[in-house]
């Protein structure tokens, strides 16, 4: 079977696969009249395709733009517009191509405790850059509040406050961490967290 993922990439995805097929055809018109008229056809067909309703000249040049580029400016005998703009659709094509493509920069940073997120993993890091005193046991405190928060909602209740510490102090590789709040109780205001865990939400079922 011929499957979309086999296929090259749509130029214009409004339009979709079956337009393609379209113009492809036009293109191998071989007399002029047939061939405008069935650019004119395709014209009125992809108006329809891509957004019902009245269209004005502007929206109408704009097609024409886009059965040039379809048809790799094979059509180009049935443009109705000036020489002038032709060409100049030409190079701003040309141009385009020429532009390599940039890709977005996703971090593929791996997240050991993923329901934990980036931002609290940084944070961990940072205890190993504190000394010793009030403000690292504050911070140490904090990070493991956080923890427990993020652990409630995702995963709606805990065994105990040892295994968040000891997850805290792996992902921060700081072992004064589990020396600090080890059998200590980490107390997350029952106010700060969420109305409803992420674990019921995902368990609800759509109304029928």
């Amino acid at each position: 079977m011929d499957y979309n993922t086999q296929r090259g990439d749509i130029e214009y995805r409004e339009y979709g696969r079956v337009m393609e097929r379209i113009v492809e055809r036009v293109c191998k018109l071989e007399k002029p009249e047939e061939r405008i008229e069935a650019a004119r056809a395709a014209i009125e067909t992809m108006s329809r395709v891509s957004e019902p309703g009245p269209r004005d000249e502007v929206s109408r040049h704009k097609m024409w733009d886009h059965l040039m580029v379809m048809s790799d400016f094979s059509l180009a005998d049935t443009w109705p517009y000036s020489d002038v703009e032709l060409e100049a659709l030409r190079l701003r094509t040309a141009h385009k191509n020429d532009r390599p493509k940039e890709r977005l920069p996703y971090s593929s940073r791996k997240i050991e405790h993923r329901h934990y997120g980036a931002w609290l993993e940084k944070m961990a890091h940072k205890l190993k850059e504190v000394e010793d005193g009030p403000a690292y046991d504050e911070l140490a405190l904090q990070v493991a509040r956080q923890a427990k928060r993020s652990y409630l909602v995702w995963n709606g209740d805990v065994t105990n406050d040892n295994m968040i510490v000891d997850q805290v102090a792996e992902m921060s590789g700081d072992e004064r961490v589990q020396q600090r709040l080890h059998d200590q109780p980490v107390v997350v205001p029952f106010n700060s967290l969420p109305l409803e865990e992420a674990s019921k939400k995902k368990k609800k079922k759509r109304k029928k």
